[in-house]
């Protein structure tokens, strides 16, 4: 399978798989091939199942749009670079959308499709709220596993010092500094 089509999202600022956009805003996917005699262009979106949110026929120029979309969504260009704009985004819309086109060959239909993209709609108000409500709990509790991991790690630091570093130098001390009492007599009667 080859994919020879680009599918993006326009949105501002950020560029990649994921779009987040607010809750009322619009999102634009951007379809396009350079495969030649493609037929049908069919736009899907899953989030828990499938959605064939539109479906253009070339040849008849049929457009046909899932219920859901059938007010917020608009084209604009040809089967090979079409724009497809979704306006008043709700959080139901966020998914998985990506762009398939099809070909009847050989008495069999040929699909091409490609990685498409996620959309993240929010609603900054539900967040807010939650936000508000859990913050002060989430940020105490964050204190306290930062304190018990701060312990723990002095405590094993305290262990390790008093297990292996302690009696390693106590010994290297007395065997250094403690003289033995038959060589301090033998170096008394040689001075003498």
């Amino acid at each position: 399978l080859h994919l020879k089509y680009i599918i993006t999202i326009q949105f501002s600022r950020s560029k990649g798989l994921l779009v987040r956009k607010q809750e009322g805003d619009t999102m634009t996917i951007h379809c396009s091939t350079s495969l030649p005699d493609q037929e049908n262009l069919s736009v899907y979106m899953r989030l828990t199942k499938e959605i064939l949110v539109l479906y253009f026929h070339q040849e008849t120029e049929k457009l046909t749009l899932h219920e859901r979309f059938k007010l917020r969504l608009t084209t604009n260009g040809r089967l090979n670079k079409m724009d497809i704009t979704i306006t008043n985004l709700t959080t139901e819309d966020s998914g998985a959308f990506w762009c398939v086109y099809s070909v009847y060959k050989k008495n069999k239909i040929e699909k091409t499709e490609g990685e498409g993209a996620v959309l993240l709609v929010v609603n900054d108000e539900e967040c807010d709220q939650n936000d508000a409500s859990s913050g002060l709990g989430m940020s105490w509790y964050l204190v306290l596993v930062s304190a018990v991991t701060a312990g723990s790690v002095l405590l094993l630091s305290l262990l390790i010092l008093f297990i292996w570093v302690i009696p390693r130098v106590s010994t290297t001390v007395k065997s250094v500094c403690v003289p033995t009492l038959k060589n301090t007599a033998v170096y008394y009667r040689i001075l003498q």
